[in-house]
């Protein structure tokens, strides 16, 4: 009951902060952000193929593969596909522990900034392999735990920060064992945010794939 109650309390505070959680991806931080992950997808993922992206929210990322690839976004929040539905995103409304697909029907999945708000992270990800072909490819992006990016996230947090407050932040090493845990094997690993939150950064978006563990987000390429 307790993680049924977890689920409705998420979508809540999400729902309730559609339009702030969209518009911040136009603030300057928020801009570059979405170009140095947007770059890290098409780096990791295939160019084409039938994916999903799980926990998509307002489809920031959903295309971001182009016309060579199709996705779709499932996400449980209604307000948030809505907005997804703007951006020519198709959408389903749903959880990845029960979504409506076929088992083995998708060849990639992603989840960027979701596993934070998974209440039972290895079903979730068991979930995701069911999903996936032979071979099939699932990226994850999540805030590194150790990172000054994450410190600042988990300081927000225990400050009463509606969104962040109901999130739990990993170390890398986690993320790996989760991943093993489920089935899949990991074949690389790249860092992003490479600079501390509080400056704005200096270069272009720019992938880390060496000293991750300093990265304020991590990606973790694996297959299944």
């Amino acid at each position: 009951m307790l993680t049924i109650y977890l689920k409705h309390k998420l979508i809540e505070v999400f729902s309730k902060n559609v339009e702030s959680y969209d518009e911040w991806y136009n603030t300057p931080l928020g801009v570059h952000v979405r170009e140095v992950e947007s770059k890290a997808l098409q780096y990791l993922l295939p160019v084409k193929g039938r994916g999903i992206d799980i926990g998509g929210g307002t489809g920031v990322f959903t295309n971001v593969l182009g016309k060579g690839a199709w996705t779709i976004c499932l996400d449980p929040v209604y307000l948030m596909l809505k907005k997804a539905l703007r951006r020519n995103v198709d959408v389903v409304c749903g959880v990845i522990e029960q979504a409506p697909f076929r088992s083995h029907s998708f060849d990639y999945a992603f989840m960027i900034t979701v596993l934070e708000f998974l209440k039972e992270p290895l079903k979730a990800l068991i979930a995701v392999r069911k999903l996936l072909r032979e071979n099939g490819v699932f990226v994850i992006m999540f805030i590194n735990k150790e990172s000054s990016w994450g410190k600042m996230y988990i300081k927000m947090a225990e400050n009463g920060d509606p969104i962040l407050s109901l999130a739990r932040f990993y170390t890398i090493s986690e993320v790996e064992d989760l991943l093993n845990q489920a089935g899949f094997k990991i074949v690389e690993k790249i860092g992003i945010l490479d600079h501390p939150p509080t400056l704005p950064p200096k270069s272009s978006p720019r992938i880390c794939k060496r000293e991750i563990e300093y990265c304020g987000a991590v990606f973790i390429k694996s297959v299944t």
